[in-house]
């Protein structure tokens, strides 16, 4: 009895923080900037991507959501990428070879860098997962948007 009605509050907190309502919203832009290890341990800093638009997206492999979003961000990645680069936040602790098979399996060519134990400010706490933030050209966080992002939402915030 006690395994059950802790599995359903369990399931309750777990809708709560891991949301997928569709919701964007803009934010009082401040300056922001990171540095998180690469698939391949290297360091990826957020600020040398200075002068084009930077789509932060928070994600897990156990996501159903963020599968779903992953072949958008591909696309937006791929086509727009002179002008926006899109950079994946693997939130949650797993290996660097399994990261790397996933995204391997996933055709997923946009950089990706893993969240370590310190909390990455100004963009969590997360709301849910996935969340996706927008910092532009010149180094400001200035939207966010919690639940599965597509294509055209992507480009209807860059214009």
């Amino acid at each position: 009895m006690r395994l059950a009605a802790t599995l359903i509050a369990l399931a309750a907190v777990c809708s709560i923080y891991f949301t997928t309502t569709e919701g964007q919203e803009a934010v009082e832009p401040q300056a922001v900037d990171f540095t998180l290890p690469d698939v391949d341990g290297k360091p990826v800093r957020l600020s040398s991507y200075r002068n084009r638009w930077v789509v932060v997206n928070f994600w897990a492999t156990w996501c159903a959501p963020c599968l779903r979003e992953i072949p958008e961000l591909s696309w937006v990645h791929e086509k727009y990428n002179t002008k926006v680069v899109v950079i994946g936040v693997n939130y949650e602790t797993i290996s660097r070879i399994k990261l790397k098979r996933f995204m391997q399996k996933h055709n997923i060519d946009y950089p990706v860098v893993q969240i370590s134990d310190q909390p990455l400010s100004p963009f969590e706490p997360l709301i849910g997962l996935p969340s996706t933030f927008f910092v532009d050209p010149q180094g400001n966080y200035v939207a966010r948007h919690t639940g599965v992002v597509t294509a055209s939402k992507i480009k209807k915030l860059l214009e």
